[in-house]
């Protein structure tokens, strides 16, 4: 039986999926704002989910998951103006910067990657049926709020109340810009947030009844899991930063807007939040100064092959923070080494260099009672709330059963049967189960991007020659390796790679 934590209701739970025949589980993870490059702590909000998702697979669930990417709002328009770059040119880079870094990290594509921008007509209906809900007004300065004391179960996912809130700036992320006192005064209720906001000069904006203009952030992910999952839907996930006021603004306004779908009145079943990845303690961010770049620290342009990342990651309990120090990474190497070490002894001990059992009849084994009991010990650690670090001890605790029976004088069949086992759940970690080294096609995925890239660049100057025929050519090619090119206004593009 699977038990996982509902950030909700604060305990665990036994798992039971809104599918009526139980099989098929809907699964939404707020994805990045891509206006920078990824840090240890995005790598960690990709890793977790990935490791849910594996083990429901592994369970035998049909899992749809959906992570969304932010690709408009106020950071992606400051830096893009502070670069004097378009602001499509920047979301598509570091989104394709993201795909590089999830390929190394062995974190397996979403089934749908929406992002903001293609779904603002859905994000334009919930607004609509809020204000006809009376969930929702439009304010003096003509921008549209959540009305905040309009729903009274507001509040009970974090745990904050509307009057725990003395001001709006309680309501921001740690690091965040401040609410302007302009702002304060329009709102009915210092708790009220934006669902539509309207453009400032020379900022993107799409077309609403209530003019020209962008959605509110928290409006994003309430459009594209309904547009995807359906309301109600299964397990929410994201970092614990997401829980106020993110996640309790989306529910609020997801539940205000299609509560008539809702035997239950919840639009989540399942809220699930990883602990914080921190530096000297505390919350690893941007803002902060203290980020630690992952294309920095992990291959191909970093020194640290990234299933050590991931091993770190997995030594704890997704729940856990986890306080990041260089020698972690020594650590999660030399546990890949042991793991490595003993699947290439057995690679090394063919089946026909052991006891033949059809030959020679052996009895059981204390590997083959070894295999059993690593199987139940991860299948147990990984129903309870996702232990990864327990599953982990069975797999070394067979691990050290294989080492005993290499070095045994008749080392057996059983082997070979262990070193499946072994590879068998590894994968549901997302763990690499052979050795790679700095430089190996396979662990630097990276390396297509850096030469679409190179052929972009040709293909600009080949544009500045009027060479149109052979521009041409090399979008088309580029076309047939799944790389659409969009020409932006003064000799800028825009390169997406279709998944």
């Amino acid at each position: 039986m699977l038990r996982l934590t509902n950030s909700q209701s604060r305990q665990k739970e036994e798992f039971k999926p809104l599918d009526p025949a139980g099989t098929q589980v809907k699964m939404y993870v707020c994805g990045p704002t891509v206006y920078d490059s990824l840090h240890l702590g995005h790598a960690r909000a990709a890793v977790t989910p990935d490791i849910v998702r594996r083990h429901l697979e592994y369970k035998g669930y049909q899992v749809r998951y959906v992570m969304n990417f932010t690709d408009v709002d106020d950071k992606i328009i400051r830096r893009a103006n502070e670069e004097k770059r378009d602001w499509k040119e920047l979301t598509e880079y570091y989104i394709n910067e993201f795909h590089v870094m999830m390929k190394l990290l062995n974190v397996k594509p979403a089934d749908v990657f929406p992002r903001a921008t293609e779904n603002i007509p859905e994000m334009i209906e919930i607004v609509q049926r809020l204000l006809e809900r009376k969930h929702a007004y439009v304010a003096a300065d003509g921008d549209v709020y959540f009305d905040t004391t309009s729903y009274a179960r507001y509040g009970n996912l974090s745990g904050r109340k509307i009057d725990d809130d003395e001001s709006a700036q309680s309501r921001r992320p740690h690091g965040a810009n401040r609410v302007s006192d302009e702002r304060l005064s329009v709102k009915k209720h210092p708790g009220d947030f934006v669902l539509w906001k309207l453009a400032k000069p020379n900022e993107p904006f799409w077309e609403s009844p209530w003019g020209k203009g962008r959605p509110g952030w928290h409006l994003e992910c309430s459009a594209m899991s309904k547009k995807f999952l359906g309301v109600p839907f299964d397990i929410h996930g994201g970092g614990p930063d997401l829980l106020f006021p993110h996640h309790e603004d989306e529910k609020a306004q997801t539940e205000c807007a299609f509560c008539e779908e809702l035997h239950s009145g919840e639009a989540v079943r399942y809220w699930v939040h990883h602990g914080f990845l921190t530096i000297n303690n505390e919350k690893m961010g941007k803002s902060l100064g203290n980020a630690k770049w992952l294309r920095e620290m992990i291959w191909p342009e970093g020194p640290h092959d990234p299933m050590a990342l991931r091993m770190i990651f997995l030594s704890s309990h997704y729940r856990a923070p986890i306080n990041f120090e260089p020698g972690l990474f020594d650590e999660a190497k030399a546990r890949l080494d042991r793991i490595y070490n003993a699947l290439e002894s057995i690679q090394r001990l063919k089946p026909d260099s052991v006891a033949n059992p059809k030959a020679v009849p052996t009895p059981a084994s204390k590997l083959e009672t070894g295999i059993a009991n690593a199987r139940m010990r991860f299948d147990a650690a990984m129903d309870d709330d996702f232990n990864t670090a327990e599953a982990l001890a069975g797999i070394f605790e067979l691990i050290g059963e294989v080492n005993r029976e290499i070095g045994s004088a008749t080392p057996t069949e059983s082997l070979v049967q262990a070193g499946l086992v072994i590879q068998d759940l590894l994968g549901v970690l997302g763990l690499r189960p052979n050795r790679a080294t700095k430089g190996d096609s396979s662990a630097s995925p990276g390396t297509d991007l850096r030469l679409v890239e190179l052929l972009l660049e040709v293909r600009q100057d080949v544009r500045a020659a009027k060479l149109y025929a052979l521009s041409d050519k090399i979008r088309n090619g580029l076309k047939t390796l799944g790389y659409e090119v969009e020409d932006l206004p003064g000799g800028k593009w825009v390169v997406k790679k279709k998944e």
